[in-house]
């Protein structure tokens, strides 16, 4: 509830207090409306005309009145309540978004997409279930059997009291000992929930490979799995919740007899009035259906509990530093680019990079080659400090990149990646997604730079056509030119191409290269290549084996000194060159 009030902003303030002082008003009206029944059938039972003071037709309408009151009440509350649970809702999923994309890669990388998205939706399921039964169950009733105990040891009834005492201790032991034992079966339900989850989403993403390989039939096993698993889970929820409900139902009928007992005894002597007998009893009766809703209400809110644990282990999660540090901006331009000493593996024990040092001049380009996993792809992590190096520093334009600031970090880089991924948005979102101030012209300028204007006009709805799911409606090579677009139009200090044009046919391809010099005249460039054609007018090129950089120098350099760039070289020259397996980069 801590989150819950700390999320809220002055609107969902007020409009929480405002249902409380509702649930306030409703809850004396109802504990006090009996006193009023008490009062007229004390009234009635005298003879005619010998009543004192209060006309009974005065006490009807009084007693109506208070039950309008206490009606409209719970009428505002709800209308409070509603509007209070809809903004803080809203405030509280625009909070969760915002960590789970300020968590590092890390967590990513070790989380499913589908069990983040049950483990957000729950959580906000959980925390609106805790509010709700809160002020609509769990405070009223509080508030209403205070007031019947202050009524009672009033009108001296201290026997009554001390039944009604003993009834809400056993209630309350009750609820008590029932959340308890439903908490481990919802914690266990959310969890299974949570997993069912997780495999549909990443079915569904990876439906294209199903289809490929036949395997329908598995991935249905395992979502079944993962449904059995879940339904026997909440059947265990429900068990529980049965066993909680007889219990209470028991402590009722226990404690509603022994009143009526009580009751009729005093009656019989002499010692009660027919008001205060039915003032009782209506007590008794008035407190069931509250007591069995707050006996609903404290099994959700266990079940709730369980929801929000989930959730607030989410919220554990270390982001990433983006606060201000010593610079507050990157500057703008090339920049000079200096590893020093890099170390990096995401197991210490299985480095992926090590001892890798390099400068790029401001503006200059560097090439970095090698066989399938021998680091490259983790230089551009270490750049844009997805991850951290176990060893070592990086500077860019002379400062480390611990002191510059995410935000203006990322902003002065641009990465065209070996896979590129789109929103499921139109071709004009996906290409200005790197920059939010530019207009049309310049997003038609990047498509003309990255050789693909022509096919966007080509399409029915031109830069309004709707990609699909993460771009599944272009081919890989449409995809890397819509990347280099959106790479060319943010205009950054400097360019990362992780082998860009790896899907582009040869023709296209030196289209590309050509119209890509001149966009990166002004800015500092790092290539990532298999194909070592598109690195030779490289200032550097950095060659990697195991994470080890094993040569370094200009293409002719390399040519000339027969080593593994030499041989990659002429082995690609001749179409004979055999990748060698390595460690995933």
């Amino acid at each position: 509830m801590r989150r819950l009030w700390s999320t809220s902003d002055s609107k969902a303030k007020r409009f929480t207090v405002a249902a409380m002082i509702f649930m306030l008003g409703g809850s004396i009206t109802t504990a006090l409306s009996p006193v009023l029944l008490k009062t007229l059938v004390d009234a009635l039972s005298k003879p005619h005309g010998d009543y004192i003071g209060v006309a009974p037709i005065v006490l009807v309408f009084a007693y109506a009145l208070a039950h309008y009151l206490a009606r409209s009440f719970t009428e505002l509350r709800a209308a409070a309540l509603g509007r209070a649970e809809q903004r803080i809702h809203r405030l509280l999923s625009d909070e969760c978004f915002r960590h789970i994309l300020s968590l590092p890669l890390r967590f990513h990388l070790r989380r499913q997409t589908g069990a983040l998205d049950r483990i957000l939706s729950n959580g906000l399921i959980g925390y609106r279930v805790i509010l709700l039964h809160l002020i609509n169950s769990v405070l009223p009733i509080m508030v209403e059997a205070a007031g019947m105990g202050v009524v009672l040891v009033f009108l001296g009834h201290s026997g009554f009291l001390v039944i009604f005492c003993v009834s809400v201790m056993l209630y309350a032991l009750a609820f008590r000992i029932g959340a308890v034992r439903i908490r481990g079966p919802a914690g266990a339900a959310s969890s299974s929930y949570v997993n069912a989850g997780a495999v549909f989403t990443d079915s569904l993403l990876n439906y294209e490979t199903i289809k490929m390989f036949n395997g329908e039939a598995r991935v249905r096993g395992r979502f079944r799995d993962a449904l059995r698993d879940t339904e026997g889970c909440w059947a265990e929820v429900y068990k529980q919740k049965m066993r909680n409900g007889l219990t209470v139902a028991a402590i009722f009928t226990l404690s509603l007899g022994m009143s009526l007992s009580v009751g009729t005894i005093a009656v019989v002597n002499g010692t009660m009035s027919i008001g205060d007998f039915v003032l009782v009893n209506a007590y008794a009766i008035q407190l069931v259906m509250p007591l069995e809703r707050i006996g609903f209400a404290f099994r959700d809110i266990a079940q709730g509990i369980a929801f929000v644990g989930k959730l607030a282990e989410l919220f554990q999660e270390e982001p990433e530093p983006y606060g201000i540090t010593k610079n507050t901006a990157s500057g703008s331009g090339p920049k000079a680019l200096v590893f020093d000493h890099v170390s990096f593996g995401y197991d210490p024990d299985r480095p992926i990079l090590r001892d890798v040092s390099f400068h790029v001049p401001p503006g200059g380009t560097l090439a970095v080659v090698g066989t399938s996993g021998s680091g490259k792809s983790s230089l551009i992590r270490l750049l844009l400090r997805l991850v951290e190096p176990n060893n070592g520093r990086i500077f860019l334009g002379g400062t480390d990149l611990t002191d510059i600031p995410l935000a203006y970090l990322r902003k002065d880089i641009a990465v065209v990646p070996q896979e590129p991924v789109m929103f499921n948005d139109s071709i004009a979102f996906n290409i200005a997604f790197a920059r939010a101030e530019c207009d049309h012209d310049d997003i038609v300028a990047a498509a003309k730079i990255a050789n693909i204007h022509d096919f966007i006009l080509g399409l029915p709805d031109g830069y309004q056509t709707k990609v699909g799911e993460r771009g599944v409606r272009l081919s890989g090579g449409e995809k890397q030119r819509l990347a280099i677009a959106r790479a060319v139009i943010s205009k950054a200090g400097i360019y990362v191409f992780d082998e860009a044009t790896s899907a582009l046919d040869s023709n296209t391809r030196r289209e590309v290269l050509g119209s890509l010099v001149d966009a990166t005249e002004n800015a500092t460039t790092i290539i990532i290549a298999h194909r070592l054609s598109v690195v030779t007018r490289a200032d550097e090129i950095v060659v990697l084996e195991e994470g080890r950089i094993v040569e370094q120098g200009t293409h002719d350099i390399l040519l000339q000194s027969g080593g593994s760039y030499s041989l990659l070289w002429w082995g690609q020259q001749s179409g004979a060159v055999q990748e060698r397996p390595g460690r995933v980069s």
